[in-house]
């Protein structure tokens, strides 16, 4: 990993800043009202997602229409596993508030899945951003910023390359964690206990398309996310698995996820202004030979003493299995700003508590960034 022009802020800086996570949310009661959204958001009448899909299980569904639109004149109830099918497509339009039902079984979280093939359209603005969270949380500020893994989160797949091979990364097995691996080329999104190919992200190799365009995060929040099926086999609030650099991720907020904040197996989509406020593990996590660019990115790690999984800013990978495959993992990174939670006390599935853990073969370019308040 190579790393330039890196400093250090005063610890004075980040004890303030910490000082945040002891905070409830925020109220945004009028969500979307610049761009003619009905306020207040409670006013909204509610829509069951699975209502505009088709019944694949009694957890869910593909949505029928080949352009679903969901506008900001309701609030809509993720209430199943929701697929974006090959060749279909979904917009979401500015102000537009998604909610994540909540079940007992973590293999029951629910997730939004654009599928191989599938796009989504998600472009808010920065007055009137999309929002992702749990159905319990009202907007009005009393939703507690450590609430953690209320449901599962977003995933995005598509057809850039990657470094999997059965050999190596599989073969996946339902209830496991690490080898995710399906088939040359292709794995299986962790925290899915499935071996449904629409839980599914890569094609062979003679088909990866680095180019390949999923659609448009922008101006988007996703909150209280994430989804531990088992140690080491999570939900993250966003997963994007060989995501192509034809795909625009920009403006992206994470807040207080039970897992990664945004996870990369392959792919070289560019990710550019994101924020990752109070996340329950590591923010940023790149895996199976990621190698696309970063710019603008700002963590602040939650209080170490409400989760003893907090440990990374970033983890990076080449490859889970260290089998030397390529293409390693080489993001390039530019003004990051990680600041930490001094935790000192490592736990069961990590091998650091860093700003930066670069490990298992991984390449790439950190410059211009601020690391502070961790203890190596």
């Amino acid at each position: 990993m190579k790393m330039k022009k890196t400093k250090t802020m005063s610890k004075v800086l980040a004890t303030i800043a910490m000082a945040l996570t002891t905070v409830t949310g925020f109220a945004q009661t009028n969500l979307g009202a610049e761009c003619g959204c009905p306020s207040p958001v409670s006013s909204r009448p509610t829509v069951l997602l699975s209502t505009l899909a088709t019944n694949g299980g009694a957890g869910d569904g593909e949505l029928i229409a080949s352009n679903v639109i969901l506008d900001c004149s309701k609030t809509w109830i993720l209430d199943k596993k929701i697929y974006v099918a090959p060749g279909k497509s979904l917009t979401i339009m500015p102000g537009t508030v998604i909610k994540g039902r909540s079940y007992p079984l973590a293999a029951d979280a629910v997730a939004l899945t654009v599928e191989v093939g599938g796009k989504i359209f998600a472009s808010g603005s920065e007055t009137c951003q999309i929002v992702f969270t749990a159905e319990a949380d009202n907007l009005d500020g009393t939703f507690p910023v450590t609430t953690v893994g209320s449901w599962g989160g977003i995933c995005i797949a598509g057809k850039a390359s990657n470094n999997l091979t059965l050999a190596a990364n599989g073969p996946f097995v339902v209830g496991t964690a690490g080898k995710i691996c399906v088939a040359d080329g292709i794995g299986t999104f962790e925290g899915f206990n499935s071996t449904n190919s629409k839980d599914q992200f890569g094609v062979t190799p003679a088909s990866f398309d680095d180019n390949d365009n999923s659609g448009i995060l922008k101006y988007v929040s996703i909150r209280h996310a994430g989804a531990v099926l088992v140690l080491g086999g999570e939900l993250n609030a966003l997963s994007l698995g060989s995501v192509g650099r034809g795909t625009t991720i920009e403006h992206i907020e994470i807040v207080s996820c039970a897992d990664d904040g945004i996870e990369l197996w392959g792919g070289t989509v560019n990710i550019k202004y994101c924020s990752f406020l109070f996340g329950n593990d590591d923010n940023l996590d790149w895996d199976c030979g990621w190698r696309g660019n970063a710019q603008f990115l700002f963590v602040l790690k939650n209080d170490a003493a409400g989760s003893v999984d907090s440990d990374n800013g970033f983890e990076a990978d080449a490859d889970d299995q260290k089998s030397n495959l390529l293409p390693r993992s080489h993001p390039v990174i530019y003004n990051a700003t990680i600041i930490g939670n001094s935790k000192t006390v490592l736990t069961v599935d990590n091998s650091a508590i860093a700003g930066i853990n670069a490990k298992e073969l991984t390449e790439g370019e950190i410059y211009n960034s601020v690391i502070a308040n961790f203890i190596r």
